[in-house]
Formats: structure tokens, C-alpha cells, sequence
């Protein structure tokens, strides 16, 4: 159990992309209210390419594709690839979004009750 749990630390973690997903989706959270949130991913095209260019620029300067048997830059595969670094991304945001919210969420019950009893 130990060795999975290893294992989902240090996929996640350790891992950039997923990094600045949680980190644009915390700073967002916490800087913006919900409903401004709602707004600027609807009405906007800055975040899109805030993480398009956070994705191309990961893939062009860290993660290079190679041709095979080669020391040469495949740069369309390598372009191709910065795609799948947008999407990672994007469900980092998702994920850290659902879990930020249901955290905040969790104990409002809790808190409203102590509340309306030091009203009392």
C-alpha cells in the first residue's frame, strides 16, 4: 500500500505540468470569487492561452521528441506533444477546482451551526 501511494506522490507531484495546474487553479480560487471565476473562463481568452503557451513552451524547451536512433529535434511531433501538456493542464485545474470547492464546501454545515449557536 505504501508502494502505490509512493507511486501517486511522485506521478503527481513531481511532475511540472501538473504543478502549474494546481498552482493556476489555486491562484485563481483564491484571488477571483466564484462567480468572477465563471466569467473570466467563459468570456475570456487569456487563461486559454496563458496554459497553450505554458504547454507549447514546456514541450519546445524541456520535453524535445526525437527522431528515432537520433540526436535530432523531431519539432512536429515535438509541437504535436505540447497538446497533450495543455490537457494535462487542464484537468490539473479541473481536479484541483473540485477538490478546493468541495473542501470549502464540506464544512459550511459544521460552521453555520456554530454560528447560529453563539447567536443564541
Amino acid at each position: 500500500m505504501g508502494s502505490i501511494i509512493a507511486w501517486i506522490i511522485r506521478l503527481f507531484f513531481t511532475n511540472p505540468i501538473i504543478i502549474a495546474g494546481i498552482a493556476f487553479a489555486a491562484y485563481y480560487k483564491f484571488t477571483y470569487a466564484p462567480q468572477i471565476i465563471k466569467y473570466v473562463f467563459t468570456n475570456s481568452w487569456v487563461p486559454y492561452a496563458f496554459i497553450a503557451a505554458l504547454g507549447f513552451l514546456y514541450a519546445v524547451l524541456v520535453k524535445h521528441v526525437y527522431y528515432p536512433n537520433s540526436k535530432k529535434v523531431d519539432w512536429k511531433a515535438t509541437i504535436l506533444s505540447s497538446f497533450s501538456y495543455m490537457f494535462t493542464i487542464i484537468l490539473a485545474i479541473v481536479f484541483t477546482f473540485a477538490v478546493l470547492y468541495a473542501w470549502d464546501y464540506a464544512f459550511t454545515e459544521k460552521l453555520d451551526n456554530y454560528l447560529r449557536y453563539k447567536k443564541m
